[in-house]
């Protein structure tokens, strides 16, 4: 056993110090990223939210609206649909796939948002996202602001060592004797700063482990495919699913304005106010469908509740769907991965367990290099025999 935490604290030591910069600054935005959406609608509460009137303007109506505040060549793509006091919210997207810069700012070509009140036609405000708050957090989170390759290859591979971290950590705070295991689920408070620091790092590293591990399984996703893949099958479903459907245009099928509006009103039917968001695509290829996500609030599971429409763009006419209960275990995993990830799958209670983890793991860097820091400022103290006993 001996030679054993030796072991572990080598791995955790040397882990650490690669890691602890990027891990870091992961931990501090995904504290913030927590509350993003709560603190966006804050700060932006006069074009975020309406007053509820009677019936919402026609679709096409709205879009046009949408479209001319926007610069010429910008085109929307998605439509963001919530309550009747909550803005429509108008996205325009693109990549700039020419780009060979390796930071992210330079790989969008454009990304804006455009609120409208749905009962009057009026644009609220226009954000910029390429550029916005909690946008470039969330990217940091994430990609540390560089190319997505390149960024969540250096972040998925910190949070791998990360996850050595914690099982070795749990070695080395194992007590040799059961007599000292109060010692090491208490914090001193009035010791000194070594001791204090020692106590920050250990007692607190060993009661964040349980929710590090969540962070760490479910955030891995969307830095590795394999590792996503792995939980896939470890669920059941043999491979990732593609949820983007082609559709089939019948002869001399002309397309209509208010495809999206019928779209639109036959999710709100079909679901009879049981949703919470509902995201509509208007697809930019031909032969694709327009696709709408739906966010259920009463799924009869644990689960985020997911279901998919998919509509011919021509017509708006409804040819598929998969809905939320007809989904496998690995599909209805994957749409919560992301809730379970920043704490809202049980809102506020788990938003805030999931905050604190994050501000406890931001601290455990810092906290284990000091301890290092000690370590080696004794063993130079000693080796030059400046000190004696």
């Amino acid at each position: 056993m001996k030679n054993f935490k030796k072991i572990a604290a080598f791995l955790h030591l040397w882990l650490g110090l690669i890691s602890g910069v990027i891990i870091t600054i992961v931990a501090i935005t995904g504290c913030i990223f927590v509350f993003e959406d709560e603190l966006f609608n804050f700060f932006h509460q006069d074009i975020v939210y309406v007053k509820a009137a009677a019936k919402p303007l026609p679709l096409y109506v709205l879009e046009e609206n949408a479209q001319k505040a926007l610069p010429k060549g910008e085109k929307i793509n998605l439509l963001q649909v919530k309550s009747d006091s909550d803005a429509y919210l108008f996205s325009a997207n693109k990549a700039n796939k020419k780009s060979k810069s390796i930071f992210f700012l330079d790989q969008v070509a454009y990304n804006k948002d455009v609120y409208i009140n749905q009962f009057t036609g009026k644009v609220k405000g226009v954000i910029n996202r390429k550029y916005e708050f909690f946008r470039l957090v969330r990217m940091t989170h994430q990609f540390l602001l560089l190319k997505k390759e390149i960024g969540s290859l250096i972040v998925g591979s910190s949070v791998l060592m990360f996850l050595f971290i914690i099982l070795t950590g749990f070695v080395i705070w194992l007590p040799k004797k059961l007599k000292n295991l109060k010692q090491r689920l208490v914090v001193k408070w009035n010791a000194k700063f070594k001791r204090l620091n020692w106590d920050l790092h250990s007692v607190f590293g060993f009661y964040v482990i349980p929710f590090a591990l969540i962070l760490v399984i479910t955030g891995l996703v969307w830095s590795f495919r394999w590792w996503e893949l792995g939980i896939y099958k470890s669920l059941g479903t043999a491979k990732r699913p593609n949820l983007l459907k082609e559709y089939v245009s019948l002869p001399g099928e002309v397309s209509t304005k208010t495809a999206s509006n019928i779209a639109l009103n036959t999710i709100k039917k079909l679901n009879n106010g049981n949703f919470k968001i509902i995201l509509l695509n208007y697809p930019e290829d031909e032969k694709m469908s327009m696709m709408a996500t739906v966010q259920i609030v009463k799924t009869g599971d644990a689960w985020r509740g997911l279901s998919y429409f998919y509509f011919n763009p021509n017509t708006g006419t409804l040819f598929d769907k998969i809905l939320h209960q007809d989904k496998s275990l690995g599909m209805k995993w994957r749409n919560s991965n992301l809730d379970i990830h920043d704490g809202g799958i049980f809102g506020w209670p788990t938003q805030v367990l999931a905050f604190l983890a994050s501000l406890i793991i931001a601290t455990l860097p810092t906290t284990g290099f000091l301890i290092w820091l000690g370590k080696k400022k004794k063993k130079k103290i000693n080796y030059s025999g400046v000190v004696s006993n």
